[in-house]
């Protein structure tokens, strides 16, 4: 199967691009290991995840999507593109008190950095909504349903995965692409 986007862009982009220390959840994600120590996701890993993602997520109509500031015009140029819900600066309770005036119940939650929303996780979990997550070869995966390896520390790789997700579920929809650069200003970091 053809890759979403050339594999010299996923490598310019450092979405494959993992971080020293590994959870050996993710081994099974990784292709290599840098002569420093540093882990690489494998391409082809990347690819299929960002496809499984965007089919799952196109079946749920509530979607909320969890992010940090450092992807959040992405995100939520990902909320336009899909119709999910951006959530920032995320507050506990938002997904389980119903006297919480922001209180929601999406059909799941997609989370922008598994290691920086350990908390919305874990509230998902208690309420039984599943969870898509990007996750770092680091990242703690226990309470993701569908983990989706990317680098998360680099703006530009969140901003690629984020677009590539969004234009997956349009075309399985039916709907027109969106262009990379409504999603990520400029060519690199």
């Amino acid at each position: 199967m053809e890759l979403l986007i050339p594999s010299e862009d996923y490598k310019k982009y450092r979405m494959n691009k993992g971080e020293v220390f590994r959870n050996k959840k993710l081994d099974r994600f990784l292709s290599w290991e840098t002569p420093s120590g540093r882990n690489m996701f494998s391409i082809q890993s990347i690819d299929s995840r960002i496809r499984i993602a965007a089919k799952f997520l196109c079946t749920k109509k509530n979607v909320a999507v969890v992010c940090s500031e450092l992807e959040l015009p992405a995100a939520q140029e990902f909320g336009k593109a899909t119709g999910a819900r951006v959530v920032d600066n995320y507050r506990s309770s938002l997904f389980s008190n119903p006297k919480n005036q922001k209180y929601t119940e999406p059909d799941v939650i997609f989370v922008t950095n598994a290691d920086e929303n350990r908390n919305v996780i874990a509230e998902a979990n208690l309420n039984n909504v599943p969870v898509v997550a990007f996750c770092n070869t680091n990242s703690k995966t226990d309470g993701i349903d569908l983990i989706v390896p990317i680098n998360t520390t680099n703006q530009k790789s969140l901003e690629i995965a984020l677009w590539l997700i969004a234009n997956e579920i349009r075309k399985l929809r039916g709907e027109s692409e969106i262009a990379m650069d409504v999603f990520s200003k400029g060519d690199t970091e």
